[in-house]
């Protein structure tokens, strides 16, 4: 078929606003999400309707699934992708720092208590449903834990403290998430809750560290 003979689907493209990607769609889906996250503070995530996040957050059905194509999951699995990448970022930091053992352990938690405080109501969602497996927050906090407890093994081959076990770390990472679960239980918690909560579940950590070097 000559050039000439092809027909021209120009005329046929289809209709209504072009998809949008990238930063502008960052920017449109903030506001949801913003609304997600305070809602799931303050219910079950699985008893959360699309009516009552639209409402919310002040937009429409239509709206909401042209940014959302995946519904209601596709919010959860972002919110919760988002908060874990940036408490991961976190503790890396702190890790590569150039500093003392036990320095960076201090600092490390109270970054944990930080993100969990500034993430604010959803963090009371995450480990509210931490240990439900139809939630993505149980998803996210085992992807999390295996992380961090691997580094935490690899720090500690890196001091020579060849005794430690993964079982040891498993038991150490175990601690500090159960002071944040406590914790937890009394939000919304104060700046002053989270840095006393942090600076004791340090004390602890570091008890621990010296007994595992005396081993």
């Amino acid at each position: 078929m000559n050039k000439q003979d092809q027909p021209d689907f120009s005329a046929h493209r289809s209709r209504g606003r072009p998809p949008m990607r990238g930063p502008a769609l960052d920017a449109r889906r903030a506001g949801v999400l913003a609304a997600a996250a305070e809602l799931v503070g303050n219910m079950d995530s699985r008893y959360l309707s699309v009516e009552q996040l639209i409402q919310a957050a002040g937009t429409s059905r239509p709206t909401f699934y042209r940014w959302f194509p995946g519904g209601l999951s596709q919010v959860m699995e972002l919110l919760m992708a988002e908060a874990n990448a940036d408490l991961l970022n976190r503790i890396m930091t702190v890790i590569q720092l150039d500093a003392p053992l036990e320095q960076r352990i201090t600092l490390g938690i109270a970054r944990y208590f930080d993100w969990a405080r500034e993430t604010g109501p959803l963090a009371k969602a995450i480990y509210r449903e931490a240990f439900d497996p139809a939630s993505p927050a149980s998803h996210y906090r085992r992807q999390t834990l295996a992380s961090v407890k691997q580094l935490f093994l690899q720090q500690a081959k890196l001091l020579g403290l060849n005794n430690v076990t993964p079982l040891m770390i498993e038991t150490l990472v175990g601690w500090i998430e159960t002071a944040m679960f406590t914790l937890m239980q009394y939000y919304p918690v104060s700046e002053q809750q989270a840095a006393e909560q942090a600076r004791f579940t340090a004390a602890m950590v570091l008890a621990m560290v010296e007994e595992m070097r005396r081993s």
